[in-house]
């Protein structure tokens, strides 16, 4: 028969809250429905699957900033946060310029190289140097656009069809860098598109890829980006 003491030890052994707040599962199940309820992501299920597995898997601090930044579009009220969050993890790891490299270079991974390369050269930071949060943020929404303007390029292209040609591509993103210039705005709208194909010199003349179009793209939108002082 069990004494008092023991008792009481098999009791705390079964105790289903302290177990879970000495397991870190309570902890873990609050943030994530947290992440939840400001992202409101449309698969709820899908992304609690990716929260629970990115927990148990040996990753760096870079990598799980990537996913904090990644959570949710840049458009949406949560992401605001999850930049703060990403930037915590960060610096409580020792954020340096060279970190804030590694993390942008990490999420400018699916753009075309050449993009990267003329991106990040204007982003990056010296690897020693003190990181502010403003900073950071403003260099990790520049990386995050870059992407949202591959796609709308890449559709663009599409929808052009047979009317896309490089003398075309030329006039509209010539008419796009001084639009962006002169209005701080950076918008493919019908109107410069229509004047494009009327300004377009050898319209007709010279076929231009998918590739060679979103990357001219990408230069006129890198163009207009200005290296942190």
């Amino acid at each position: 028969m069990m004494n008092k003491k023991e008792k009481v030890a098999v009791e705390r052994i079964y105790d289903p809250e302290e177990y879970f707040d000495k397991s870190g599962v309570t902890n873990a199940v609050r943030e994530v429905i947290s992440l939840l309820v400001e992202n409101r992501p449309k698969d709820p299920i899908a992304f609690l699957s990716q929260y629970f597995a990115s927990l148990v898997e040996e990753v760096s601090v870079i990598v799980r900033a990537q996913r904090l930044v990644c959570l949710t579009h840049h458009s949406r009220p949560a992401f605001p946060d999850n930049v703060i969050s990403a930037y915590k993890l960060l610096r409580d790891n020792g954020l340096s310029g060279k970190i804030h490299n590694e993390l942008l270079k990490g999420l400018c991974s699916s753009l075309p190289p050449i993009i990267t390369e003329r991106l990040l050269s204007k982003l990056y930071c010296k690897e020693l140097d003190a990181v502010p949060h403003l900073l950071f943020y403003n260099n990790v929404l520049t990386c995050l656009v870059c992407h949202d303007f591959k796609k709308h390029s890449e559709l663009l292209y599409r929808e052009l069809g047979s009317v896309c040609d490089r003398g075309v591509s030329e006039a509209l993103f010539q008419l796009l860098s001084d639009h962006a210039e002169s209005t701080n705005k950076y918008e493919l709208s019908s109107a410069l598109i229509t004047r494009a194909i009327a300004s377009a010199s050898n319209y007709g003349q010279q076929y231009i890829s998918v590739e060679e179009f979103v990357i001219c793209a990408l230069d006129t939108y890198i163009d207009i980006i200005q290296s942190p002082s």
